[in-house]
């Protein structure tokens, strides 16, 4: 083989290997499930399109991408375990916990995006939650609960609404733009 020829397979393994891939891959942490608990992957809302079992802590789920979308991966004997993830092209690490709502997604960037507004709106879920449990006393102490109620509501709505517009061109702010209804505040 002549050194042109060694050249001209270099040059077509660098485009083939740049071309973008269709293929995604779940890495998955199940520490807290038994060895053998069986994990199913479904389009949001759907019936299970694929499953794997827990073998050392793990799980994953391998395959082509039909199409990009909100997909959940679940625990079968723990419903709520759950999480809900974006499948798109490269590598997409779970770690599915068997507390419900401590599921964690990341490693591609709808799905970063995507935990970062979960968390987000979790943080501020909380703080509601917490104000909430202690009732004002009299009429202006409620006032000011309400405002601050109010408040992070709007930041909630907000942080909703600039991760749908940072993402418009994308399935996360599609997603976000046709299931996200803003509240009219007053």
């Amino acid at each position: 083989m002549s050194i042109r020829s060694l050249y001209g397979l270099a040059a077509a393994g660098i485009v083939l290997c740049s071309c973008q891939s269709n293929t995604y891959q779940i890495d998955g942490y199940a520490r807290s499930f038994a060895e053998g608990d069986t994990i199913c992957l479904m389009k949001e809302g759907g019936a299970p399109i694929a499953i794997s079992t827990v073998s050392n802590g793990k799980f994953s789920f391998y395959g082509e991408i039909q199409e990009t979308g909100l997909y959940s991966v679940m625990a079968k004997k723990a419903p709520a375990c759950q999480v809900s993830f974006f499948t798109e092209p490269g590598i997409t690490t779970i770690e599915l916990n068997s507390q419900p709502g401590t599921s964690r997604v990341s490693g591609t960037r709808l799905n970063n995006e995507w935990q970062q507004l979960t968390d987000s709106i979790e943080l501020m879920g909380y703080e509601v939650a917490r104000l909430l449990r202690h009732p004002a006393a009299d009429t202006t102490a409620q006032k000011a609960l309400a405002n601050r109620v109010d408040s992070l509501h709007r930041r909630m709505s907000v942080c909703i609404l600039n991760t749908a517009q940072r993402n418009k061109a994308n399935p996360l702010g599609k997603y976000i733009n046709e299931n996200y209804k803003a509240p009219e505040f007053k």
